[in-house]
């Protein structure tokens, strides 16, 4: 890997881990908060449950020890008491008494006084009340009011203000805790995070180093996490691909190099048979037999010869397409603009270049190949990828193909026996247009929809078929092409494919200047563009 990839690497590294460990850190500091949001109300209302035991607790004692006093309307007695619990209790700011008939009393730790009536309100008498209050010095007090209730009568209420120090102690300390903690908490939890970063990301980063080792053509880039999790499982199956690209690579060139012998090996063929054949018709004349075998061959390697030549032609407009790409990404580099993105749309190009030539390979050499399972196929996709493997031929004669299809339409079997039955009535109708000589030789695809069933029709001006043969030109072996130009086969196996395989009619007409063959098939109809 050259410099730049690492650095990039490491960057890419470096900025997946932040982001990592920012994400954990996060979610401590939030979980941090809102546990403080949780816990400290819950802490505020149990210290407030306290001043109010406590209040509860010294009214009802006072109540109590005063019952008799407020029956005789002792008041010295009720001052001598309360100003006892004022000097032992340091918490209570004042205590002040209210009979609902006569003097009340408020006691504090400096002496007592007596207030007027009109400061308590009728409410004040009947319900309890506490809660916490500011001074108007800024200073918070808690207050207590209860009323004085004897036999289920109401003498007046008791009202107990209490200093919060100690709340407000507690509070502060509770404060300065949650603080403690949550620092604690990130100084050590925050490395773990750090390296629960590295542990996840580490193996990502090398995944990625290695996907950009194979985008630039590197198929030996093997990535070794040692884990056992879906990470490993994902690095295992990353070594797999690279593996079977790998592979792919070597068939592909083996395929090539295998085309290429058979063609030099031909090609030696043909000319050998050319250099000889005027001399064995002029010395063997009499060997008719093998003369004709001789010819049946030639016609054989003219076949293979239309093959290649189409195989040529699919092959040369992404063979142009690729050297385009290389030679972009060869000038973006030069000019310092290459960069990931460019690099990653080049590559998707040239990959799907590539797997268009491999698939122009795979559709001759699976040509007859034992079908696959049957499933929903689109006819106009099958049709076209019938059409696009004849096509370099009906270039090279002239042939113009009409596609009528107006809607996308599904059927049930197997995609490339369909293909194989289109691609075997294309061939006879190019041949039939050959042999007629038309001047404007077409061929019209067309599709029409009856009811629940679909009509393919392959049509042409070829002059159509004699009527004396018609009836006989789905048997097997029946061919009205020249010996060693057909095997008399296609038509037949088409006919097995549409009604044994596809459930369907093959049949053909004249029509007023050639022929047309129709498929009839059941269809299940799809929106247009679903397909």
């Amino acid at each position: 890997m050259t410099r730049k990839g690492k650095r990039f690497g490491q960057f890419t590294r470096s900025r997946i881990v932040f982001r990592v460990f920012a994400i954990f850190g996060t979610l401590l500091l939030a979980t941090t908060i809102i546990y403080g949001l949780l816990i400290i109300p819950l802490q505020k209302e149990s210290l407030r449950k306290i001043l109010y035991s406590q209040a509860a607790s010294v009214s009802r004692s006072i109540i109590q020890a005063c019952t008799d006093a407020l029956l005789t309307g002792d008041s010295g007695f009720i001052v001598a008491h309360m100003l006892q619990v004022v000097t032992n209790n340091d918490s209570i700011q004042s205590i002040i008494l209210a009979p609902k008939q006569g003097v009340a009393l408020a006691i504090t730790s400096k002496g007592w006084r007596a207030l007027e009536m009109n400061d308590f309100r009728p409410a004040d008498f009947e319900r309890e009340s506490y809660g916490l209050h500011l001074d108007p010095d800024g200073t918070s007090f808690y207050r207590y009011i209860t009323p004085i209730l004897f036999s289920g009568v109401s003498w007046g209420a008791l009202q107990i203000n209490f200093n919060t120090r100690e709340y407000d102690v507690n509070i502060s300390q509770m404060y300065r805790q949650m603080l403690y903690i949550s620092l604690i908490s990130l100084l050590s939890i925050l490395p773990i995070g750090y390296f629960f970063a590295l542990w996840v990301t580490r193996p990502i980063s090398i995944l990625s180093e290695a996907a950009a080792r194979v985008s630039n053509g590197d198929l030996s880039a093997h990535v070794e996490t040692g884990r056992d999790d879906e990470i490993g499982q994902l690095a295992l199956n990353f070594n797999q691909m690279v593996d079977a690209l790998q592979l792919n690579r070597n068939i592909l060139e083996s395929y090539n190099q295998e085309l290429e012998f058979t063609v030099a090996a031909r090609t030696r063929d043909l000319d050998e048979l050319n250099k000889t054949l005027d001399r064995r018709v002029h010395d063997e004349i009499n060997k008719r037999k093998l003369q004709e075998a001789l010819l049946i061959q030639q016609s054989r390697l003219a076949a293979m010869g239309e093959m290649i030549g189409a195989i040529a032609h699919q092959w040369r407009q992404p063979l142009n397409a690729l050297s385009l790409v290389l030679q972009n990404i060869h000038m973006q580099h030069q000019a310092g603009i290459l960069t990931e993105d460019s690099m990653l749309r080049m590559e998707e190009k040239a990959a799907r270049l590539v797997a268009r030539m491999s698939a122009t390979i795979d559709d001759f050499r699976n040509f007859f190949k034992p079908s696959s399972h049957p499933k929903p196929f689109d006819l106009e996709k099958s049709v076209q990828s019938a059409v696009d493997i004849m096509d370099g031929l009906f270039n090279k004669y002239n042939i113009q193909v009409v596609m009528e299809f107006d809607e996308s339409i599904e059927v049930f079997g197997n995609a490339s026996e369909f293909a194989q039955v289109v691609l075997n009535l294309l061939s006879n109708a190019k041949d039939a247009l050959l042999d007629s000589k038309q001047l404007n030789s077409h061929i019209i695809l067309r599709m029409t929809r009856r009811a629940e069933r679909i009509h393919i029709d392959v049509e042409d001006n070829g002059g159509g078929i004699p009527a004396a043969i018609v009836e006989n030109i789905f048997n097997p072996y029946f061919t009205t092409k020249e010996e060693g130009k057909g095997s008399g086969i296609g038509l037949y196996m088409s006919k097995m494919i549409v009604e044994g395989n596809l459930h369907g009619h093959l049949s053909v007409i004249n029509t007023a200047t050639g022929a047309c063959f129709t498929i009839d098939l059941p269809s299940t109809r799809l929106p247009k563009g679903n397909a």
